[in-house]
């Protein structure tokens, strides 16, 4: 029926002259109920003693009470207390005459004509089950179901359940097959230039955020690093794989993160959010912001560097590449500039960028 009523004027007219019918006949059939007389009872008469004059019957063994004890004894049940309880509250006096009945009657039915209306209308013409706002609603209103925990934290890297498959088949993951992939060589040149940015960064790190050094992870696999790559079926730009062969992301709440507030992700954190990040536009995503839930990526081809999110499911090169934004970030903790707006601090041996 709503698919055939789109109009909801229309709707809760319907509803409302389908209550004011039941209720009309409920109205009709109980007039034509109390008009058929019902046949009284004969009530015997009672006996009357001849030395009675008031026709009371012959005085019981006790005698008969007087206004005093029909005073104190006329009381709810409970006692005084009840009793004083309901003398202070004030007293609801029946409408006298008919035309006063009738009054009370169409008030108390125009109520629950309106009570009615109103219950039918939110059982039959409820708002149907949708998301009403986020990643669903940005794409047309679209249900699907909603999408399962990844096979790894993004910042953690803590193994959990698979991800679910995406609608856009470019943006699923590849299956490796029971082959290891071969590992791609990084130039020297590349991996050099990497590990020299990430010395200057953990040795101020180690002066300044001795948590944040801490949460800092070991080298990934070559292996780890191929299977990876292959997964996403997709190139991976050389100074992401040479950063990953140093840290393999971070892990817990005093992560390592770029400006403003993306913490690195490993290997599997990689694979992990390749559908989101592709259907928010494509690249690689190598650094995830759990407030807002956006992503920095790396274009597979150009090797730029921006972020994406659902708000805006595209990217724009922010930094000519991965080496670039890593350079970036050294020079704004070694100098206190800043780096994508915003300057790092510390707090408790925390990095933070505000």
């Amino acid at each position: 029926m709503r698919r055939l009523i789109t109009s909801r004027p229309v709707r809760l007219a319907l509803a409302v002259a389908l209550v004011a019918g039941v209720a009309a006949g409920l109205v009709v059939a109980r007039r034509r109920r109390a008009a058929v007389p019902a046949p009284a009872a004969p009530r015997p008469a009672p006996p009357q003693d001849a030395g009675d004059p008031a026709g009371r019957g012959p005085e019981p063994v006790l005698g008969w009470p007087t206004s005093e004890d029909l005073e104190r004894y006329d009381r709810p049940e409970a006692g005084a207390p009840i009793a004083r309880l309901l003398d202070g509250l004030p007293r609801i006096e029946r409408p006298r005459g008919r035309k006063a009945q009738r009054m009370t009657a169409a008030l108390v039915a125009l109520g629950l004509l309106a009570l009615g209306a109103q219950m039918l209308d939110n059982a039959v013409f409820g708002p149907e089950p949708g998301p009403s706002s986020g990643r669903a609603a940005y794409v047309g209103g679209y249900a699907e179901p909603a999408p399962a925990v990844p096979s790894a934290d993004p910042v953690t890297d803590e193994p959990v359940a698979q991800p679910p498959p995406s609608r856009d088949p470019a943006c699923a993951l590849r299956k490796t097959g029971s082959t290891t992939p071969a590992a791609r060589p990084v130039s020297r040149r590349v991996t050099a230039a990497v590990n020299r940015q990430w010395r200057r960064i953990e040795r101020w790190l180690k002066a300044h955020a001795p948590r944040t050094y801490a949460s800092l992870n070991g080298p990934a696999g070559r292996r780890l690093v191929a299977t990876a790559e292959a997964r996403l079926g997709t190139r991976v730009p050389d100074s992401l794989r040479a950063s990953l062969l140093r840290h393999n992301g971070a892990r817990g709440p005093a992560a390592f993160r770029f400006s403003s507030n993306y913490a690195i992700m490993g290997a599997r954190g990689l694979v992990s959010s390749w559908p989101d990040a592709c259907e928010m536009g494509g690249g690689v995503p190598f650094a995830y912001d759990s407030d807002f839930g956006g992503y920095l990526v790396t274009n597979s081809a150009t090797g730029g560097v921006g972020s994406a999110d659902w708000e805006l499911p595209y990217f724009e090169d922010e930094w000519s590449s991965y080496y670039a934004l890593l350079k970036a970030t050294a020079d704004a903790l070694a100098e206190g500039g800043p780096v994508g707006g915003s300057v790092p601090v510390v707090r408790e041996g925390v990095l933070e960028w505000k």
